[in-house]
């Protein structure tokens, strides 16, 4: 065997490079205390094997009586040997250096030995590799290690292999070849950015023994249609199907708990995905972008982040959570310029509509609301424009600001008498409002709560003390026709009290009624220097009165006092979506006049019912 000895030192260099270099059977070797490792020129540090079509790397070589593994190829050491077209390397190689084959355009042909370790940066960019199998020993890669191959099958074998830096895949490639990806069945880690950008890849296998997935896996693959996740897998990470346009569906695994940021963003073929029970969190933009026409957000959701479903054509959704936290403003998880959801329905156990949730749903005409729900979060139905009418549950307690603002065809609304603040903005530009009912509980009432609500009729307020009120509270309600409801043993307060004493008509009515099988209930409050207290008395109430074309649904108390008789007028729906006439003649020819409020008609006639003392006339 041929030995040119260049130096001896024991020395190794922070880079992989030893200080000993003998040339052996025409390859430079850096000798160490115990190992050898290919080696370009020691003199200039540049490849000195451009004519080599082929090398066969030994496993050691032997040099003054001693024999070396060899263990490594170092750095560039055929670095831009164009002519090289096939290497091959013996088992003991367990590091291959950065730019060890960089430019070899014409190397189709390499095998990686099990054993192999580390493969660094740019290790074999720019050759001429169509298929690669790494094996399974291989635990780090730098970054492009095979950048600028035709490579079209990759096998991966490596159990749990690591990349060195996140910004660039090894097989990062601008125009990706690769249409097999095969998974070897001892993978446990899937490492970041291993198949991403292959738009060419349809398919991909996971096997069994994956248990955990890296960010951006499989982001960019654009041509993937089909592929299985791990059954143990919890955390969907970052990025990891970012991109990929062609993914119509995707079974989620039932350990599933946490789909993480941008994991299906632009997915714009996905159609379905089954969010399961046990799914506690879906990070923001996790479905940018996607094609979901139906979502349902199990009720183990405890938080959606920002934007979660923007850019969604969905129509329906299922809200089960009974306490989630999401996204605001634009950033709500289903906020669109151009909503089409035109169904939303809330599971019995709704206890808190997060702010914002259905912000600006424009197509969405009405919504249940469920009866254990307590809260409403700021800007809940802002925009909701064709909602008409609304049931708040008596379990509510707040409502947040511009809970239902700019609700333009809402007529009706009732505060729930449990409820003691009415929020900035409530309803602030419901322009079709025509009557409000304030619960006596409420003690405040927001600025601008019912701003430019121009169309409003009346206004029931059963609070015993007048509300502080700000004049922007009521700017644009009409104050003249707006007739305002109140206690009558405190419609003085009212005549007295701030912004409230503009309103040209105030009316005086019982505190409540209630009507039980024909018995009603009245309950007043009295007042002296020091206590206000209730008192209740009942009496018989008509017969209902009948007119064709109508449905009797209740007494209404008019004005009065207990002492002096209570009115009560006959309330009404029309059963037809037309206008009543204000006039109508009923079967007995007797000309009645119906007077619309709102969604129901009063009648007004010649006959007025009133209570007095135990009797009704």
């Amino acid at each position: 065997m041929k030995k040119i000895l260049i130096s001896l030192l024991a020395l190794l260099f922070s880079a992989g490079l030893f200080a000993d270099a003998v040339l052996i059977d025409g390859l430079y070797y850096n000798l160490g205390n115990t190992t050898a490792q290919v080696a370009p020129d020691p003199t200039s540090g540049k490849s000195v094997y451009s004519a080599y079509i082929t090398v066969t790397i030994p496993a050691s070589v032997y040099y003054n009586n001693y024999t070396y593994p060899v263990t490594s190829i170092g750095t560039s050491a055929f670095e831009a040997c164009s002519n090289l077209q096939a290497v091959t390397l013996p088992n003991s190689i367990t590091t291959i250096y950065t730019d060890a084959f960089y430019g070899c355009t014409k190397l189709g042909s390499v095998n990686l030995p099990e054993g192999l370790t580390t493969i660094n940066q740019r290790a074999f960019y720019n050759c001429n590799l169509s298929s690669i199998t790494i094996p399974s020993t291989v635990n780090s890669m730098g970054k492009n290690v095979f950048s600028g191959n035709p490579l079209k099958t990759i096998i991966w074998n490596a159990v749990r292999c690591e990349f060195s830096s996140s910004d660039y895949a090894p097989f990062n490639n601008a125009t990706s070849q690769v249409t097999s990806f095969t998974f070897g069945n001892q993978v446990q880690l899937v490492p970041q950015y291993v198949c991403y950008g292959m738009n060419l890849l349809d398919t991909i296998v996971l096997p069994t023994s994956v248990s955990s997935l890296g960010t951006y896996a499989f982001a960019s693959c654009t041509s993937l249609k089909s592929i299985n996740l791990p059954i143990t897998q919890k955390t969907l990470p970052i990025s990891i199907f970012e991109g990929c346009t062609a993914l119509e569906s995707i079974e989620l695994p039932a350990t599933l708990t946490t789909i993480s940021t941008d994991a299906f963003y632009g997915c714009s073929s996905l159609k379905n995905i089954n969010l399961h029970e046990g799914i506690t969190t879906i990070n923001q933009r996790a479905f940018v972008n996607c094609k979901l026409d139906t979502i349902i957000i199990p009720s183990t959701v405890t938080s959606i982040g920002s934007s979660a479903f923007k850019g969604n054509p969905t129509k329906s959704v299922t809200w089960l959570p009974a306490n989630c936290s999401v996204g605001t403003g634009e950033n709500a998880p289903f906020y669109s310029t151009s909503s089409k959801i035109t169904s939303f329905v809330f599971g019995d156990s709704v206890k808190t509509i997060p702010g914002y949730l259905c912000y600006q749903m424009n197509k969405l005409d009405s919504v249940a609301l469920p009866e254990k729900l307590t809260t409403i979060g700021q800007y809940a139905f802002d925009g909701c424009s064709l909602f008409k009418n609304i049931t708040i549950p008596a379990s509510v307690t707040s409502i947040g600001t511009y809970g239902f603002a700019f609700c333009t065809a809402l007529k009706n609304f009732e505060f729930p008498k449990g409820i003691k603040t009415v929020a900035t903005s409530v309803l602030e530009g419901c322009t079709a409002l025509e009557d409000v009912i304030i619960p006596a509980s409420v003690t405040t009432i927001g600025q601008d709560a019912f701003y430019n609500c121009s169309k409003l009729m009346s206004i029931h307020n059963y609070a015993i003390t007048p509300q502080s009120l700000q004049s922007r509270a009521v700017y644009n309600v009409n104050k003249q026709t707006c007739i305002l409801y109140v206690p009558i043993d405190y419609i003085n307060l009212y005549r007295a009290a701030d912004v409230w004493k503009d309103f040209a008509n105030i009316i005086g009515v019982a505190t409540d009624l209630q009507f039980e099988d024909q018995i009603v209930n009245v309950t007043y409050l009295k007042q002296d220097s020091t206590l206000h207290y209730m008192e209740s008395q009942t009496w018989a109430v008509p017969h209902e009165p009948y007119i064709e074309g109508f449905t009797f649904v209740g007494w209404r108390v008019e004005q009065g006092m207990l002492e002096d008789g209570i009115v009560l007028r006959a309330v009404y729906e029309s059963n037809t979506p037309t206008d009543a006439p204000a006039v109508y003649t009923n079967p007995a020819n007797k000309t009645q006049k119906l007077i619309r409020e709102g969604n129901v008609y009063i009648l007004r006639d010649d006959k007025i019912y009133t209570i007095q003392g135990q009797t009704v006339k």
